[in-house]
């Protein structure tokens, strides 16, 4: 009776647990996205990419009229096809040329709290978008002054669009203005980057350069990120330290497709922005969105991602793209005025990496129609969605002091740049919440410092195999950057009588044998001693390493570490005992060390062979609140 009262529980427990009635992810009808294998790995050459796409043309035409071609992307050798035809996508999902192909996702927004009342300008020059003590105004007293000679970085948009026509953006000279379109010839691509007088951004959901912002969503972002260089409220307002570049993908409801967030994605690099923010996300794994991320890192783009808002630790329960662990991508948690957590913000100590504010952030928004005193309207939103643009504002400021810093040390100065809150310790990275002050002093500080980026080979998982007929798929939802889904598969809304046994057939029978196996191994198991005491607790943490061995220098990223020594991942020759210097991101020193062999992992590690109270210091603060693996 134990026994059966025991595994009725913990079947109970993995049903809730993995959410076996969720629903499915909802997926523009019939559009799929599709990469070829390439004859060479790693980067490829623009004419390697054009091969690559071409052959993936070739087979695709093959196909018949039912499988339409609905673009290619520049950035990569992947194309978007439309087909209704079951036998076809499996024909490609089995091609051994095939490298994979998954459905074309779509991804929504929704705000998780709204103050509807408009805020009057002000005459004073003041930052009161929030109430925290970001030291806001303080950076601005020691940053290059406004002037038009000063170089402003300019951050994309990828949301909703953006209304020119408000006051802010209007009169700070804040709008990104393609020049070679905007002095060129109507209807006609004169920069040949494949869209037609996009002169100032993209509506990748119309195919069109109306950028208008039909949801409100984009031009709140945007507000947000000027605001971090200047007072958004004042009027007249200043000329702008940055430069906005509206991209939108996501329609009047909010709604856009994995194909056109990439799109934008690419867009934004290969027309110059140094930071695209990316208020938006969804929790099924996008090969395509990764490769894109990739892309980005490697063209020294920065990028910021929205954490979301299910309340949820993101690395249990994945929200992309703010998992996608690309060395530039600053994930943002959302806090209150008073620096705690905001309730709805997602976490995680190890992919979560700052917190900035999210709650009750005034900014501006379209008219919709509604007469709005001068400069423009404005509103109160919240959630995650506000709190990465401040984040992108910030970011656009310490290049505008440091331009020669490459994406991943603007991210490390912002990382190390902090408030430590103590509510945070379990809850982000960092433990901290952004401090544009400091930031700013950092940035001064290394306008000498080289430019220079570990290197990265993106780890691709393999979700994207699965098509959208799966059942399978994740649940959705996080408030402001959420997945949209669709009904339940069938009419009740749940799984048939057959489907409960099946799966709780399935799930028992492991554990049945489990349990019988355990009896038999109970007496040696309890009297057996460990075969090693770990000396010091060691916690799962991922931290940029750099191993110098001699003249040879190999970056990597720590898989685990303790006050003793760390684990990574590296395919680099080694030999037990050697004799190292190990240099971790955010600490100062370089560490004395040796290589030593794991053979329960079947790989290498390090050693510390120097134990400074620094490091111990160290070694404390990233832990903090994180339980030892």
């Amino acid at each position: 009776m134990q026994l059966h009262s025991t595994c009725f529980v913990f079947l109970f427990s993995i049903l809730i647990g993995t959410n076996i009635f969720a629903e499915a992810a909802k997926v523009v009808p019939g559009e799929y996205i599709i990469k070829m294998k390439s004859a060479r790995a790693g980067a490829q050459s623009f004419q390697q990419q054009k091969s690559t796409t071409d052959k993936a043309l070739r087979i695709l035409s093959a196909l018949g009229k039912d499988v339409e071609i609905k673009r290619s992307f520049s950035s990569s050798s992947m194309v978007q096809l439309k087909t209704n035809s079951k036998a076809k996508v499996d024909f490609l999902k089995n091609h051994p040329d095939v490298e994979f192909i998954e459905p074309n996702y779509l991804l929504s927004i929704g705000p998780v709290d709204i103050t509807p009342m408009g805020v009057a300008p002000v005459g004073t020059d003041t930052y009161t978008q929030s109430y925290s003590a970001v030291q806001v105004t303080e950076a601005w007293a020691i940053a290059k002054p406004y002037n038009n000679a000063t170089a402003k970085t300019i951050v994309a948009v990828v949301d909703t669009g953006l209304d020119m026509t408000h006051g802010v953006f209007a009169d700070s000279n804040s709008i990104w203005t393609n020049t070679t379109e905007l002095n060129g010839l109507p209807g006609v691509d004169d920069d040949h980057n494949g869209y037609v007088d996009d002169i100032h951004g993209w509506n990748f959901v119309a195919r069109s350069n109306s950028i208008y912002d039909d949801n409100e969503h984009g031009t709140h972002v945007s507000g947000i990120i000027l605001g971090v260089g200047q007072d958004i409220l004042a009027y007249p307002v200043r000329e702008s330290r940055t430069t906005i570049m509206p991209l939108k993908f996501l329609d009047g409801n909010g709604s856009g497709s994995t194909a056109d967030a990439v799109s934008a994605i690419d867009y934004a690099i290969s027309m110059g922005a140094k930071v695209i923010n990316n208020s938006w996300g969804g929790n099924s794994y996008s090969r395509a969105l990764h490769e894109a991320y990739t892309n980005a890192y490697n063209h020294n783009v920065v990028l910021v991602s929205a954490a979301g808002n299910s309340n949820v630790d993101i690395g249990s329960t994945p929200m992309y793209p703010a998992a996608l662990d690309v060395p530039s991508n600053i994930v943002v948690a959302a806090t209150s005025d008073s620096d705690t957590k905001a309730s709805f913000s997602n976490y995680n100590t190890s992919l979560v990496h700052v917190a900035a504010p999210g709650v009750a952030i005034v900014s501006t928004v379209p008219a919709m129609g509604f007469s709005c005193m001068a400069p423009g309207c404005y509103q109160m939103l919240s959630g995650t969605s506000m709190a990465a643009p401040f984040v992108a504002g910030l970011a656009a400021l310490v290049i505008r002091e440091a331009p020669q810093l490459s994406a991943y040390q603007v991210k490390g100065i912002i990382k190390t740049q902090v408030d430590v809150v103590s509510g945070l310790a379990t809850r982000v990275q960092t433990s901290g919440r952004v401090n544009v002050l400091k930031a700013i002093q950092s940035a001064i500080a290394n306008v000498s410092t080289t430019n220079w980026s570990p290197s990265y080979v993106a780890t691709y998982s393999t979700d994207s195999s699965s098509l959208a007929s799966n059942s399978s798929a994740p649940k959705s939802g996080c408030g402001m950057v959420k997945m949209v889904s669709a009904a339940a598969a069938n009419d009740s809304g749940g799984p048939s009588s057959g489907d409960l046994i099946l799966i709780f057939s399935v799930i028992l029978l492991p554990v049945v044998s489990a349990i019988a196996l355990s009896r038999k191994k109970s007496v040696s198991v309890q009297s057996a001693a460990p075969a090693y005491q770990r000396k010091f607790d060691r916690f799962k943490l991922a931290k940029d390493i750099v191993i110098k061995v001699g003249d040879q220098v190999v970056q990597s990223v720590s898989e685990s570490i303790s006050v003793g020594g760390l684990s990574f991942a590296n395919a680099a020759n080694f030999e037990k005992g050697q004799k190292i210097k190990v240099q971790i991101a955010g600490h100062t020193e370089d560490i004395e060390g040796e290589i030593v062999w794991c053979s329960q992992k079947n790989s290498f590690g390090v050693k510390f062979l120097t134990l400074t109270e620094n490091l111990k210091s160290q070694m404390e603060f990233w832990t903090a609140g994180m339980n030892p693996a």
